[in-house]
């Protein structure tokens, strides 16, 4: 019987102790992630950065906090949104731009309304994501010349 009751609390403990990792590593990835309607960035003057995202994808959570800090950095320049890819109010969008692999980020020119999509490559560092921003304003900047 003592047997038994030690077994019982050590699957309860092990029990316990999934259960609160779950909910440790299960939070949201980022708290400021607001899901906002295409429509929202159609009609802006400066482009914005589009960003495609699930809280179960691993590289979405690694690439997160470099958004973020240059969502910052940037945001004189650009205007960025965030589109949970599970939200079922982005379903519409997800199919429009046909969202296949996430992490996804396309930069969208408001102007000839052209979605740019940026390769995957250039989201595994900041400077190489900053690269892409800083080479889109001034190839942007020349055509207004």
């Amino acid at each position: 019987m003592k047997k038994l009751k030690t077994i019982i609390i050590a699957v309860l403990g092990i029990f316990i102790i999934t259960c609160s990792s779950y909910m440790v590593f299960a939070q949201k990835v980022s708290p400021r992630a607001v899901n906002y309607g295409f429509q929202d960035v159609y009609n802006l003057k400066e482009p914005s950065v589009l960003y495609f995202y699930s809280d179960d994808c691993k590289y979405c959570i690694e690439f997160m906090p470099k958004f973020d800090k240059i969502s910052e950095q940037y945001k004189a320049q650009y205007h960025f949104v965030k589109f949970d890819v599970d939200s079922p109010k982005n379903e519409k969008l997800c199919s429009k731009f046909r969202i296949q692999t996430i992490p996804a980020v396309f930069i969208y020119e408001p102007r000839d309304k052209v979605v740019h999509p940026v390769h995957p490559y250039y989201l595994s560092s900041e400077n190489l994501f900053k690269g892409v921003l800083d080479t889109y304003l001034n190839e942007r900047s020349g055509q207004n010349k």
